[in-house]
């Protein structure tokens, strides 16, 4: 949001963020550096490119804020080409304001996957309320926030997970929603890099 990812001249790229540069800075008025004025301003699980048409897709730092994480890997995995690349780094719950809260289990993601509406996002928010900002429940502190985050769709991490949980996910993805990819780089997050980083290539037997 606020660098641009390291990418060779010849490669044509189109920054994707829900909101332009203006409301982003108005909506993350806690980040001094500038953002990255965005190309496309779409949802990144309805990215407007036609299947199979991108060489690769970098998602940092994107799938823990998005409602239904494995409807959006579906996506970025139609939308690339055969052989095709996404490059994901999610952070590790371990080591950063997440580390209190409860990972996200995959059968949780299943379930909300299968109907959506069992997503229940106020439920999210009232647990980032709690275990980030750090505010007791039932006070009127907890009350004022959990509305002013909801009321400004405010971008939490519904969503948290280790190392392990994503690699879990990947293995979901490829044996029982046949999305047919295959890990090519998977870093574990360390106190000194605190994400997970994975490259996941798309087959040419589609």
């Amino acid at each position: 949001m606020w660098r641009r990812f390291p990418i060779p001249r010849r490669a044509t790229v189109y920054y994707v963020d829900r909101l332009p540069d203006k409301d982003l800075r108005q909506h993350y008025a806690e980040v001094s550096t500038p953002v990255v004025n965005p190309d496309i301003v779409a949802d990144a699980m309805q990215l407007p490119f036609a299947p199979r048409s991108l060489d690769f897709v970098i998602a940092s730092h994107v799938l823990e804020h998005l409602p239904l994480p494995l409807a959006a890997l579906r996506h970025w995995y139609d939308v690339l080409r055969p052989r095709g690349i996404l490059l994901l780094k999610v952070p590790d719950k371990r080591y950063t304001f997440d580390a209190k809260r409860a990972h996200t289990t995959l059968q949780h993601l299943i379930a909300e996957d299968e109907d959506d509406g069992r997503f229940d996002k106020r439920a999210h928010f009232e647990d980032w309320v709690e275990n980030v900002v750090g505010c007791r429940r039932a006070t009127p502190e907890f009350d004022q926030q959990l509305a002013h985050l909801l009321q400004s769709d405010y971008s939490i991490h519904y969503h948290v997970w280790v190392d392990a949980d994503i690699r879990e996910i990947v293995e979901y993805t490829r044996s029982v929603m046949r999305l047919n990819w295959k890990p090519v780089v998977f870093w574990k997050a360390h106190f000194y890099r605190k994400e997970c980083v994975l490259m996941l290539q798309r087959t040419e037997a589609d």
